[in-house]
């Protein structure tokens, strides 16, 4: 089981390198013509700043200056945050348009890792149902054919889901949604995505 979830883990991040390295190109250039804005703002103000203050004093100058530089250095931190939380929404989005078959052999697997009992509900979006029921018929039969309990049920309320699913038990709960997946992966990965893009 924990090999088959680093396969999974493997493959998702594989499909947001992928992704990442898609668009590392554009977020450099964005990158590159924000910092280009950002320091031509910033020489501006600072041109403007020396000639106000040049009479009050160069220490209060440079406090101005130095402010204007951070604020700079701020605002292109943060449009490299957005620019790398974007990779991982279209990591996201690639995800949740693979191929059905893909899309079922990720599921099944994700699904076969997380069951406890083989008696749990699986809650999945509207868009997905007709899917989840072909995969939970498929899990259930392995479970049996493994000699546990092949009892998952769909639960007939839709979760507001974008992909994946929601395994229910009597007292826990396995949030394996394709959001749930992509920001923990995002939490773990994000300096490693930043060095990729911004390298």
């Amino acid at each position: 089981m924990a090999e088959e979830l680093t396969v999974l883990t493997n493959r998702i991040m594989e499909a947001a390198r992928k992704e990442a390295e898609e668009i590392a190109a554009q977020s450099r250039e964005e990158a590159r013509r924000q910092a280009a804005v950002y320091r031509k703002e910033t020489e501006e103000k600072v041109e403007a700043i020396r000639e106000d203050y040049r009479r009050q004093g160069e220490a209060e100058a440079s406090r101005l200056i130095r402010e204007a530089e951070l604020e700079a250095k701020l605002r292109l931190l943060q449009t490299k945050q957005e620019l790398i939380h974007d990779a991982f929404e279209q990591a996201l989005v690639s995800l949740a348009a693979m191929p059905e078959a893909e899309k079922a052999a990720l599921y099944q697997d994700l699904l076969l890792a997380a069951v406890e009992s083989g008696e749990e509900t699986v809650a999945v979006s509207t868009a997905e149902k007709g899917l989840w029921q072909r995969i939970i018929a498929q899990v259930n039969q392995e479970l049996t054919k493994n000699g546990r309990s092949g009892k998952l049920q769909l639960r007939p309320e839709p979760a507001p889901l974008r992909g994946g699913f929601l395994l229910i038990g009597s007292n826990y709960e396995v949030n394996a949604s394709l959001e749930s997946i992509v920001a923990d992966l995002e939490e773990r990965y994000f300096p490693e995505v930043a060095g990729l893009l911004f390298s």
